[in-house]
């Protein structure tokens, strides 16, 4: 039900820039435009302003291209759940990739190789950026956005040392539940990423750590075993808060935990609950890299990349129209309205003034938005979260999104589901909001 309140107003609202009105003339205007078909990458925040903001921008400034944007928020990852919307199975011209899929889209022959003069230079981009959008040295993608795990505290609530393994972050876990952590360990995607994680920081490197994942082993399961002990009791492993994305992030913002781990862009929810509530503002937050073995903090990334389809060629309308979109969505301006999301607000706000912009948290590939002072104005972590990324290793294989849904990580990790519903206090229209990562 949540899925078709909030889907069918994307549809309509992406629906509303290419209906056409009655009349020969105004027929023809319309079929003259190039359809490009492009799948935005669904999970972040305020994901229907992004879409729209990006139709109307685009389309102003190529009224020969007609942009379609395909909505995949109902699965994008899994083949089970809704084959029509399973990345690997939508018909587009241009896909904002997970890098997850890299290898078997390359494997596959559904994308082609991208010419230099179509992507950024790679000094302008962060490092691991880069690496996920190549496959055996050769570019496929034009980077937009990486991610990974942090491990967030407030200002209040910071060790004067951030823990560098699971042994010292054990250690600073009181007993009640504000003095404890939370995280989303339910979804099998999820559950094989933070398995991959542990894999990661105790082997150092993929060669080694692909061995590891495959079937569940003691040791890495003791370690998200010791992860979900500094959760409070009947949290981290609920199917309904899982459900409920982002719910972690606004009971952080509400201070009722000591620690986060998450992707930067559930700072979104952090922020937007705090706000609401007055109970924190950006200068509050402290960020980590996260330790998820007692051999060190070893971060790992995902990186979400524009690629074309294989048979859109050099010369043709399709490879024209996917060129100026890759370039529109290169530029500065264009990442700022999607950084720094705002929502209509005439009716609140009659003077025009507008809402203070909660940041979406994510994270550019591209460099040099890290120093931005409009950003940093409203979101002072970017150096840090670009200090602890860009080295971060991208996982790439082929059948990897396969490889991490499949592990058998749950029966260890179940507890007995609490009934406290703790998360009914929480802002109403926070809760509209579901549109992050679902892996």
């Amino acid at each position: 039900m949540w899925l078709m309140r909030f889907a069918l107003p994307l549809v309509l609202i992406l629906s509303a820039g290419i209906l056409i009105p009655r009349g020969h003339a105004q027929s023809q205007s319309v079929s003259k435009k190039t359809p490009l078909r492009v799948v935005l990458y669904p999970f972040i925040p305020e994901f229907t302003y992004a879409a729209e903001t990006i139709k109307r921008m685009f389309e102003r400034e190529n009224t020969d291209i007609e942009l379609v944007v395909i909505d995949t928020s109902a699965n994008y990852y899994s083949p089970n759940d809704d084959p029509k919307t399973y990345i690997a199975n939508v018909k587009a011209d241009v896909y904002e990739l997970d890098s997850v899929f890299l290898k078997d889209f390359v494997d596959a022959h559904k994308i082609r190789p991208l010419p230099d003069d179509l992507l950024l230079p790679q000094d302008q981009l962060l490092k691991n950026a880069n690496v996920g959008s190549t496959v055996s040295g050769t570019r496929y993608g034009s980077a937009h956005w990486v991610c990974g795990n942090f491990l967030f505290f407030t200002k209040a609530t910071a060790p004067a040392k951030i823990p560098t393994t699971l042994k010292e972050l054990a250690g600073i876990m009181g007993t009640t539940p504000e003095e404890r952590m939370l995280v989303d360990l339910r979804g099998r995607l999820t559950l094989g990423e933070f398995y991959l994680g542990a894999a990661y920081a105790k082997y150092k490197d993929w060669a080694t750590a692909q061995n590891h994942i495959k079937k569940a082993e003691q040791p890495l399961e003791d370690d998200l075993g010791t992860i979900l002990k500094m959760c409070p009791k009947g949290s981290c492993r609920d199917q309904i808060f899982h459900e409920v994305t982002g719910i972690y992030g606004r009971e952080f913002g509400l201070k009722r935990a000591k620690a986060l781990i998450g992707y930067s862009e559930l700072l979104h929810s952090v922020l937007t609950e705090a706000t609401y509530n007055g109970t924190m503002t950006d200068a509050d937050l402290r960020v980590g890299a996260l330790p998820l073995d007692d051999s060190g903090a070893v971060p790992i990334s995902w990186v979400d990349s524009f690629v074309v389809r294989n048979d859109c060629n050099d010369g043709d309308d399709c490879f024209k129209a996917a060129s100026k979109f890759i370039k529109f969505m290169q530029r500065d301006d264009v990442y700022m309205r999607l950084l720094l999301p705002t929502r209509p607000s005439f009716l609140n706000y009659p003077d025009g003034s507008g809402p203070t912009p909660i940041p979406a948290y994510l994270l550019p590939a591209k460099a040099n938005l890290y120093t931005n002072t409009d950003l940093l104005n409203f979101a002072h972590l970017y150096p840090e979260l670009k200090a602890i990324i860009e080295g971060a290793a991208v996982p790439t294989d082929s059948g990897l999104n396969d490889t991490l849904r499949a592990g058998n990580r749950n029966n260890s990790l179940d507890w007995t589901r609490s009934h406290l519903r703790w998360w009914q206090s929480l802002n109403p229209y926070a809760l509209a909001d579901n549109s992050y990562r679902r892996r």
